[in-house]
């Protein structure tokens, strides 16, 4: 009976948690958008709104679209040597981008896994190390464009660089301790997991101490695979060609005529913060960032800035939430259902037994390399 009357008291607690983010979220985001709307001329900008090249505005959407699919076709190949169709992988790709536009923590790249798992049978153990490698790829362009920018004539202003510094610093602090978990796994144990878990009941430390090992086992597997990496980093050249592709169309759309060295530069630590906290929907924050980095940091016209992303963020976000309820449905789900996937702890000794089997799998057919 206890057991009946604290389910219903954590769903409670469940919804008053859920309730009271998604205020603060809105509440922060009314705040951004009201400090955007006083940084930018309202007049301006609607004048550039009123011409908005409709064309140009499709072929950016398109532009937009791909280069997710792009991303979702290096996650298939990340995931190695487990079985998944490209048109699964391209659709559990967008679910996990329409989630991270949806909720103010970005909890996609958890819900890929949790997908593919429930639809595969692929244990979030073994796919997580894949997830997390695909996410690192979008970091490596921010990595290389940071080394020439000293050769470059570009200059980033103070603001910029704190939001750089922060989302590099939250990177660095990620990167480390997976370096650390997949080199001196031992170490980590000691230092890292232990500590933590030692705060939970026997049981429960003992399957999150296991699913460490198996995740950093597969990541280490991955990270020792060359040819692998080189074909997801080609994939990630062409996603940035793209990302590169939509932004100059959206610009164009709006009548601004942007350098492609701005575009490549702007963009690419435009998505970088997207590491960060946002509200929902991203409201107010998507514009704000990009007023920083255009405007503030490449001299690209305020008012030019704010026409584009307040035509291209809405129109993102309609192609956002049209193809992820698309492919929900088509996997047979809903936001609903995704959502708690995350919270069904009863599914955690079926995702160690695949683990199991997975591991004898592999062992029978593992290439090493991507067919």
């Amino acid at each position: 009976m206890a057991g009946l009357a604290s389910a219903p008291r954590s769903q409670r607690v469940r919804s008053r948690s859920t309730t009271i983010r998604a205020t603060a979220g809105v509440l922060a985001g009314a705040v951004l958008i009201l400090t955007f709307l006083r940084l930018v001329n309202i007049g301006a900008v609607y004048q550039r709104l009123q011409h908005l090249h409709v064309g140009l505005a499709l072929l950016c959407g398109i532009a937009y679209q791909t280069a997710y699919v792009v991303r979702g076709l290096r996650w298939r190949c990340l995931l190695r040597p487990c079985r998944v169709s490209v048109g699964r992988a391209a659709a559990i790709y967008q679910v996990a981008v329409f989630l991270n536009w949806l909720l103010p923590i970005r909890g996609g790249e958890l819900a890929m896994s949790l997908l593919l798992r429930h639809s595969n049978g692929v244990p979030v153990s073994r796919s997580l190390p894949s997830v997390t490698m695909d996410k690192a790829m979008d970091l490596v362009p921010v990595v290389v464009l940071l080394g020439v920018l000293p050769f470059v004539p570009l200059r980033l202003s103070a603001g910029l660089w704190v939001l750089l510094c922060s989302a590099l610093a939250v990177v660095c602090v990620g990167a480390t301790v997976i370096a650390l978990a997949t080199w001196r796994k031992d170490l980590a144990m000691a230092m890292l997991i232990r500590p933590v878990t030692a705060l939970l009941p026997a049981r429960v430390r003992l399957g999150v101490e296991a699913f460490v090992v198996q995740f950093t086992d597969s990541l280490a597997r991955l990270i020792r695979q060359p040819r692998l990496l080189l074909i997801a980093g080609g994939y990630t050249v062409v996603a940035l060609c793209l990302d590169a592709l939509f932004c100059w169309l959206a610009f164009r759309a709006v009548g601004v005529d942007v350098a492609v060295p701005i575009i490549l530069y702007g963009y690419t630590f435009f998505n970088l913060s997207f590491v960060l906290p946002s509200p929902p929907g991203q409201v107010g924050s998507n514009e704000l960032v990009g007023l920083l980095i255009f405007s503030g940091s490449f001299g690209v016209s305020r008012s030019g800035v704010a026409a584009m992303f307040l035509f291209s963020h809405p129109w993102t976000g309609l192609i956002m939430t049209c193809t992820g309820l698309i492919c929900l449905s088509a996997m047979g789900m809903t936001i609903r259902s995704t959502l708690r996937l995350a919270q069904n702890q009863s599914e955690l000794p079926a995702d160690e037994r695949h683990a199991t089997e997975l591991r004898v799998e592999e062992r029978a057919d593992y290439t090493g390399s991507p067919q």
